[in-house]
């Protein structure tokens, strides 16, 4: 895979996306006229004469009806931004995002948004925006100077000066300074891993998709209740190089696995641990149609089964796409 080169981008779209009062913002401050824009404004007269940046401001039109947790939110988000792109000219777009759920919505716009002709920077706030000691001046000031720098082509986030890979970042906290890190699980995948033909503007449809820790005791009525739920993918949860029947994964539960198999629903297991060794199902288990994710993290995985799924793809494609 050819990876994109650094580039300045000139036009750039502030997109302000997510939960707006998780945000501490009002809807009403998302309109251009507002003191939430006119203190954007304000904040980017600011920058060195030297940065030439050209910008239009956005909200996330209304989510039709469905909230930022809801299947259909990452194919609005997506939308909006390949209109940035594909209609308003933009080559930058700075994506103001709720926090909680960021690293989600960055590592899924990596895989839903793949060869996108365009550089877009997840950032956000920890703050409450009136409070003297904000950060969303900081991370908004932060993320448009990387467009006047220079930034690759693809899905970035940023926060209070650290620059990270969606696909391997994960939250620790939620105040204080540096709330992300990348994780250093191995077989972290740093680029999307997706069949030849999926991109951006690819059709897609919402997908749900549940996940669920490994825990002793677990048993397979809990377990049916959530493959019944009407979720087309199941992400299971384990501590440890390898997943076989035993201690927290009782035997019952191989069935209920191998029924969800049968009726097309897609259960992967991946680890939490950062071990090195090699991720490994037991035979039982592989024969009961759980496919190996690894080491990847709970955010990408999701996000590539969105792309995966959302393109109806077979149980055997997908098996080939995060194993291969």
């Amino acid at each position: 895979m050819v990876v994109a080169s650094p580039k300045p981008r000139k036009k750039v779209m502030i997109l302000c996306a997510g939960d707006a009062k998780s945000m501490r913002l009002g809807f009403s401050d998302f309109k251009l006229s507002s003191k939430f824009w006119r203190q954007v404004e304000r904040i980017i007269s600011e920058l060195p004469e030297s940065v030439k940046l050209t910008w239009i401001g956005r909200e996330v039109e209304s989510f039709n009806g469905c909230s930022i947790m809801s299947p259909e939110y990452w194919l609005v988000l997506r939308e909006c931004i390949v209109k940035a792109v594909d209609v308003e000219g933009c080559s930058g777009i700075l994506v103001l995002h709720d926090l909680a759920t960021l690293t989600y919505s960055s590592a899924a716009m990596s895989f839903l948004l793949y060869g996108l002709p365009a550089a877009v920077v997840f950032t956000g706030l920890m703050k409450n925006i009136e409070l003297a000691e904000r950060d969303v001046w900081e991370n908004l000031t932060g993320g448009l100077m990387l467009f006047e720098k220079g930034v690759a082509d693809g899905v970035h986030l940023y926060f209070h000066g650290d620059i990270l890979k969606p696909l391997r970042s994960i939250m620790i906290k939620t105040s204080g300074r540096h709330p992300f890190v990348e994780s250093d699980a191995a077989y972290q995948y740093d680029v999307p891993f997706l069949p030849k033909g999926i991109s951006y503007n690819s059709l897609m449809k919402a997908v749900s998709i549940g996940v669920l820790p490994l825990f002793p005791g677990l048993d397979s009525s809990f377990l049916d209740s959530m493959l019944g739920s009407g979720v087309h993918a199941l992400v299971l949860e384990h501590d440890g190089a390898e997943l076989a029947v035993g201690e927290g994964f009782a035997g019952g539960l191989v069935e209920s696995l191998r029924n969800a198999h049968v009726r097309g629903i897609v259960v992967v297991a991946i680890s939490k641990c950062s071990g090195r060794d090699i991720h490994k199902l037991s035979a039982e288990i592989r024969a009961a149609g759980v496919i190996s994710g690894g080491y990847i993290t709970r955010e990408a995985m999701l996000g590539k089964l969105y792309a995966l799924l959302g393109v109806e793809l077979k149980q055997n494609q997908i098996r080939e796409f995060i194993e291969g």
